[in-house]
């Protein structure tokens, strides 16, 4: 069998269950991220200089044939 039997009978359980969505609409959504924002103070500044780091130098280093990701060998 390709499969554990654990496995099978989690499937067979889970299949007629939908997932419930968190939030009722994107409103609520969009409201509790920007009540959290509001109520955390924003973005801490060490992870707004991290940002603004990566994008001043995020192409620094690659050519024009480069890739990312690219295997060396390649």
């Amino acid at each position: 069998m390709a499969y554990k039997l654990t496995d099978l009978l989690r499937w067979w359980q889970a299949e007629g269950r939908d997932e419930r969505a968190v939030f009722k609409s994107d409103s609520e959504a969009y409201d509790f991220c920007r009540d959290a924002y509001a109520r955390t103070g924003g973005v801490p500044p060490d992870l707004r200089l991290t940002y603004e780091f990566y994008v001043k130098n995020f192409d620094d280093a690659r050519s024009e044939g480069d890739r990312p990701f690219q295997a060396p060998d390649r």
